[in-house]
């Protein structure tokens, strides 16, 4: 279960461990976080994409914030994450031969969008 992997993830460093706690908080307190509908916070998942020998990036130009990073969208109410991370690298890169390293959270942060 979903919640469940957020609930016992392990945060690395304090940054982390702070963003937990407003997941978590917002989890309790919305039943709608895996949807757009939730103005306040939604989930996103993201994909961060490397060559076989971990040599190389695969970044991509994020419009809005004029910048590159990881692939990565809206879990538009799936709770399958890794599913949600795969289906954004294929739509944002093409690569539809993805090995997955882990199947676990890797990372958990609060990311704002300001303004949009």
């Amino acid at each position: 279960m979903w919640q469940e992997n957020i609930y016992t993830y392990e945060p690395l460093t304090e940054q982390e461990a702070a963003d937990k706690e407003v997941v978590t908080r917002a989890m309790q307190i919305f039943d709608d976080v895996l949807t757009r509908g939730n103005k306040v916070a939604h989930f996103t998942c993201s994909g961060f994409i490397m060559n076989p020998a971990r040599t190389h990036v695969l970044m991509i130009h994020h419009n809005i914030y004029n910048a590159w990073g990881w692939t990565g969208g809206h879990a538009d109410g799936e709770s399958d994450f890794l599913a949600v991370a795969k289906r954004e690298i294929v739509e944002e890169t093409g690569v539809a031969d993805v090995n997955v390293l882990s199947e676990q959270i890797v990372s958990l942060d609060v990311l704002p969008v300001h303004g949009h």
